[in-house]
Order: C-alpha cells, then structure tokens, then sequence
C-alpha cells in the first residue's frame, strides 16, 4: 500500500447546525466580515445570523455585491473594508462563489497585494498567503463546490476573463458548518447543476494518478451518494433525507479535491467559466461525459469501480466492460437529474476554441498533468468542439 499523507477539514455537520455559528465564530474573532450571497441578504437571512453572531458578541460588517465566477477586484474592495473596520474573521454565508470570495477576503485584508496576485499563474510572480490570513468559517447553502473543506478560491479576472485559483492550507475554513436546512430551498436546476459539480469533484479526483487510499475513500463515497441521492432530490426538493445525504456528499467531494486535485473535467470547465462568465456546475456538465468517453481506456480498474459505485448491478460485468459503461451511466445520470448542456449554451463558439485552449494548458496545465490519458492541444480542441 503506497504512503499518503491524509487530513480532514474541522465541519460541523448537522441540521440546525447554523443556529450554533455565534458560539462557534466568537472562539476566531470578535468582529467578523460576513460575505453573504445578496439573495440571502435579500430575504433576510443577514439579519437571522446578525441577529445569532450578536447574541455570542461578535459583531459584523456585511458585503454583499457577489456574483458567481467571485470578482477579484470586488474582492479587494471587501478587503479594504474588513481592514478598516479592524474585522479578525471572515464568515462566508452562501454557494461556493460567496465561500471563495470570503476565503479571498481573509487573504488580502491583512496582507500586501491585491487578491489577483495571490493566484496560481504562470505570467506573474505568486503572493503566498501567509498566517497573517484572517481566520474562516463558512456556512454553505449549496451541495456542490465543498468549499468549506479545500484550500481552494476561484476568482474571476473580468479585465482579461480568465480564472485562477488562490491554493494555500491558510485558506482552509477553520470549521465549515455544513447544515443541510440551508439548502432546503435551492431550486430544482441550481439543485442539479451543484450536484453534478460535487459528482465531478469526486470522479476528477477519483481517476486523478495521484489518488491514494484515503482520497478514493472519500471520493468513492460521494459518487455513490450522489448517484444515489441526487435524482430524488431533483425530482422533490422537500426531501430531507435527499438534502441530507447531498450535503454530505459534497463535502467528502471537496475534502477528495482538496487531497488530490480535478483533471480534465475542470481543465476544460474553468476556461470557459472566465472567457463566458459560464456557472461553473454548467460548465463542468457540459463536458464531464465527453472527458469519461475520451478517457476510461487509461485506467480500466478505476473507471470500472466508478461505474460499480453509481450502479452495483454492473457488479458481474467483465472490467473492461464495466469501465465502458461509466460513461454511460453519468450521461443516465445527467437524463436523470434533466441536465443537457452544451458550452454554446453560455455564449462559446466555434472561434473561440484556440482562446479556451490556450487558457487550459496555461492555466490549468497542473490539473492537465495529472489525468490518467495523456491529453495534447488537439485533444482539447477536439473536446472543445464536441461540447460545443
């Protein structure tokens, strides 16, 4: 058995979790940021947690003008406020776009630089995070992106429409506090577009080559979770037990990526999240069965073991033969759930290719690097434009 270092993120799991979060906040900071999505802040629920992080003495000052794909320029805004304000936490209240904006916050509002300079990219010289990083919780109120439990914050560079990730342990939430009663009341496509997400996480990290025993526990888990949980929750949102199991699946699907790191799938996604401002569920479902299609002949055992995670039916089914159904079994998933998504749907056209592929490999030529089939430029094209 291969040696592996292991660790899992400090969460509070459980329903009616959040009505805990001023006794659990006070213990990092008396004075918090709070980043909370503005529909949230619209129908009141800044007041609700104002109203609980008051009662354990911590006060807050609220930001609220977050869109998906975080803004790293509104980013430094935030910062700028949270150190003028003197804020000692940041509590990020929402889907991952509001977690990671709020992980962005705390790097940059005690330390020099703007939030941009902090991700990992090949044309400028990286800012690391130090432990001058403000402290995070986040409450999340999707099942999707398992901010609470990476070290991971996608930002958005509207100037020039790329992504790129701040990657230091110093932005891992000091406790995630993961109540599925906060994402009872998702709608039904938001529902489904996190889900896959959370799918993709753990399938990503899952055929990753530097997966190892405890990042295949965790992601092996979630895939059969969401396989299992995720049509019900579309079909009826009123599902508890459902809302229960999604919530738990995304988090083991952010501490897998949070161990080993996406592939392809996001390879792919990411670009054209920033050149389209495309939602990252959408844009990772727009390609995930294509990517599986292109890649299970690499590794045959692991592929077949995801198709045994989704469907134990195909238990007796020779290997290859099981591996061959995996795709098939995520594009009956995605039937399932009613997703059916090109990237022509958020604007990427055929012109557009060359741009696309050249943020990927420059980009994310990490994440290129560690999927199991050797993936050149023409690959890429190539899966561009059966996406399209």
């Amino acid at each position: 058995m291969e040696a592996f270092k292991a660790f899992f993120p400090n969460i509070e799991f459980g329903v009616g979790k959040w009505r805990l979060a001023g006794d659990i906040i006070k213990d990092y900071g008396r004075k918090a940021m709070l980043t909370i999505d503005p529909y949230l802040d619209a129908n009141g629920f800044s007041d609700e947690i104002s109203s609980i992080l008051g009662k354990a003495s911590v006060d807050i000052i609220k930001y609220t003008d977050i869109v998906s794909n975080p803004n790293c320029f509104r980013v430094d805004e935030a910062a700028e406020i949270a150190r003028k304000e003197n804020c000692d936490v940041v509590v990020a209240v929402g889907g991952g776009s509001a977690m990671d904006f709020g992980k962005a916050v705390a790097v940059v509002a005690r330390q020099p630089g703007k939030a941009w300079d902090y991700t990992e990219r090949t044309d400028h010289e990286v800012k690391r995070p130090t432990d001058k990083t403000l402290p995070i919780v986040t409450i999340p109120t999707t099942a999707g992106t398992g901010s609470e439990a990476t070290h991971y914050a996608v930002l958005n560079n509207p100037e020039i429409k790329e992504k790129s990730t701040i990657v230091s342990t110093w932005v891992i939430p000091k406790v995630g506090i993961v109540d599925p009663e906060m994402m009872y009341s998702m709608p039904t496509e938001l529902t489904a577009h996190t889900g896959i997400d959370a799918f993709a996480h753990s399938v990503e990290s899952y055929i990753n080559i530097n997966a190892h025993a405890f990042s295949k526990l965790l992601a092996l888990e979630s895939i059969r979770l969401v396989a299992e949980y995720l049509p019900p929750v579309v079909a009826n949102g009123n599902n508890k037990e459902a809302r229960e199991k999604m919530a738990w699946a995304s988090t083991l699907g952010g501490a897998a990526i949070a161990h080993i790191g996406p592939v392809l799938g996001h390879s792919l996604a990411q670009p054209v999240g920033g050149f389209k401002n495309a939602p990252h569920g959408g844009s990772i479902a727009a390609c995930l069965v294509k990517v599986l299609e292109f890649s299970y002949v690499a590794d045959l055992k692991k592929f077949a073991e995801i198709a045994e995670a989704i469907d134990p039916s195909v238990r007796d089914l020779p290997q290859r033969a099981k591996a061959e159904k995996c795709p098939e079994l995520v594009a009956r998933l995605f039937k399932d759930v009613n997703v059916n998504v090109r990237f022509r749907d958020f604007g990427l056209k055929e012109g557009d290719i060359d741009k696309v592929t050249h943020i990927a490999t420059t980009g994310y030529g990490f994440d290129l690097v560690n999927h199991p089939r050797t993936v050149t430029d023409d690959d890429l094209k190539r899966l561009y434009r059966e996406c399209l």
